[in-house]
């Protein structure tokens, strides 16, 4: 588990060159769209992660248990990991294919569902949130590509937890510097010649398509050990290994529907109950938001894989030190990149030329407050389930569920205005999770570090 400064910097280059590659596609689909297909469009990403929902944590769970075996653990637990019989070098390579045969066996499954629901629902939902205003020809041709996108994306999505999983993050980050540089060329052609959001999700689609050819290729050629599995990786369901995975795969899931009612799903009430302009506003300025935050999230991201290391490895002051650097990075990044958003960002889209605007200044204000406070609350629990435990699950859910019941509402009952979207969604969450799970990991490290040192004493 080689993960130093070159992995580092590599995070930084892919978040940097993709999400620049957003921001380079962004003004030009504001120049060919407009706004109604703006809006379907992020109606389309926030049905992806509606989607992605099925994964219910699994992706997660997979990556930390991966990372477990590929330190020499010889098998996975339900919770916490085992340290009894760890192999110095090398990997229980029989255990190893079966975990990743299971898990192939169970993304094809998720494929075959999604496609099930969206093949049907989701084609009704988009039927009706067009309504007269875009043609429904052009969004139901845009919808089956993006359609098929999001199948496979779920399908291969095991390539995403094996690369990270075995510490391969600058060859995992490289992949997704070409696959969104492919995005961006097929974009830019597409709109060129014409063809509107079909173009779009067309150039999506085949993005996609090369991005798990690619990571399939390069798993293989990674190690010895990854050459071994060539051949060997069945479509095979293996139910000791399932069980194990699946109380944490649970809670994990638990915890990644709670995250998308908070961060994806007010786009899809936005697109109900106000309309696809509003919906694209808001959109725009939830995406600039979750820019700065995954790449502020990078340096602490890049190194989760080394946070289960070095629990495996019983290394717990190197550990922490990782955890508050990392900690320390992502707040100093947060203040320059919100700052310089607030007063600048105005002043591009002008340079842009395009009609956009931003929020008014206090729904711009809240939405940057209500993220920032989630994304560091998500992260703090993040690093508790390093332990392979997850005790937070529950109150992450119930806050969620509160917040879209609040929500829909006082949009229902008292105003269908965005400021009535947003504020239950710094609210609900101030109440409890914000500030009671930061301190709750700080009270762990303390109890840990006291138990480490009674125990070396």
């Amino acid at each position: 588990m080689n993960i130093g400064k070159v992995d580092v910097a590599w995070s930084y280059i892919s978040l940097a060159m993709v999400q620049g590659v957003n921001i380079m596609l962004l003004p030009i689909i504001l120049k060919f769209l407009n706004s109604a297909e703006l809006g379907l469009w992020y109606t389309f990403t926030s049905l992806y992660g509606l989607a992605m929902l099925i994964d219910f944590g699994f992706q997660t769970v997979i990556a930390r248990n991966i990372s477990y075996l590929w330190s020499g653990a010889k098998t996975i637990q339900s919770e916490g990991y085992d340290s009894s019989e760890v192999k110095n070098n090398g990997i229980h390579i029989g255990y190893f294919v079966k975990v990743l045969s299971t898990v192939k066996f169970i993304y094809y499954a998720m494929g075959l569902m999604i496609f099930i629901i969206f093949i049907s629902f989701g084609t009704l939902y988009l039927v009706k949130i067009t309504n007269g205003e875009i043609d429904l020809y052009t969004a139901l041709t845009a919808w089956l590509f993006y359609m098929v996108s999001i199948i496979l994306n779920i399908a291969f999505s095991f390539w995403n937890a094996l690369l990270k999983g075995i510490g391969a993050i600058k060859l995992y980050n490289q992949i997704l510097v070409v696959t969104k540089v492919a995005q961006l060329v097929l974009s830019v052609l597409f709109l060129l010649l014409g063809y509107g959001i079909v173009g779009v999700s067309l150039a999506y689609l085949l993005s996609v398509i090369i991005n798990r050819v690619l990571q399939s290729i390069c798993y293989y050629r990674y190690s010895n050990e990854t050459k071994a599995t060539k051949g060997q990786i069945k479509f095979q369901y293996n139910k000791e290994i399932f069980k194990a995975l699946l109380p944490n795969t649970v809670k994990t899931g638990i915890l990644s529907l709670s995250n998308y009612l908070i961060v994806n799903f007010p786009i899809i009430i936005c697109s109900y109950f106000l309309s696809l302009k509003i919906s694209g506003q808001f959109g725009l300025v939830n995406q600039i938001v979750t820019l700065i935050l995954m790449l502020s999230n990078s340096y602490f991201n890049t190194y989760l894989s080394k946070f289960n290391y070095l629990r495996v490895k019983n290394q717990f002051d190197e550990l922490i030190i990782l955890f508050r650097k990392s900690m320390i990075t992502n707040y100093i990044f947060n203040i320059v990149a919100f700052t310089l958003f607030v007063l600048l960002g105005g002043f591009f889209l002008e340079i842009l030329g395009t009609d956009y605007k931003l929020l008014p200044l206090g729904p711009l204000i809240l939405i940057i407050v209500y993220r920032f406070l989630y994304n560091n609350q998500i992260l703090f629990t993040t690093f508790l389930t390093t332990k392979n435990k997850i005790p937070h699950y529950r109150q992450f859910m119930i806050s969620a569920l509160i917040t879209v019941a609040v929500q829909v509402i006082v949009l229902v009952f008292l105003e269908k205005s965005l400021m009535y979207l947003i504020l239950p969604l710094l609210i609900v969450q101030l109440v409890h999770n914000n500030w009671y799970w930061v301190l709750y990991v700080i009270k762990d490290i303390r109890n840990e570090k006291n138990d480490k040192e009674i125990i070396n004493e």
